[in-house]
């Protein structure tokens, strides 16, 4: 069974490129462009990770304390075009990326974080 991610991006040029580079990769990939759109796929989608813009139209911080609410081990990568006010702003996140960012780093942090989700599976500690 592939890992699966959920990109959440409000730039379709992004959310095409990301999803596109994780499916070749071998991932199974959804897209959400709001927090309500990523809200309702989460019901239906359990991702193994979770890839979101910052400040996602707005409510990049709301994804990112939602997801910790419910899923409190899922891991989330947060891309920002401001870092270190990304870091300060969502301390939760499990990493804050860089925009622009390369897509071969964009794939070995998401490769690491990955890793330890199959880490945890092997144990028999759900992400989730």
């Amino acid at each position: 069974m592939p890992h699966r991610i959920l990109v959440v991006e409000d730039s379709p040029d992004l959310q095409k490129i990301f999803a596109r580079v994780f499916t070749n990769a071998g991932f199974e990939v959804m897209t959400a462009s709001t927090h309500s759109e990523a809200i309702i796929v989460l019901e239906e989608f359990e991702p193994d990770l979770v890839l979101t813009d910052c400040f996602l139209a707005g409510a990049g911080p709301l994804v990112v304390s939602t997801l910790r609410e419910s899923r409190p081990k899922l891991p989330i990568i947060v891309l920002s075009g401001d870092p270190e006010g990304a870091r300060r702003l969502l301390p939760n996140a499990d990493a804050v990326l860089g925009k622009p960012i390369s897509l071969a780093e964009l794939t070995q942090t998401v490769l690491h974080f990955m890793a330890a989700v199959e880490a945890d599976r092997l144990s028999g500690d759900a992400a989730c």
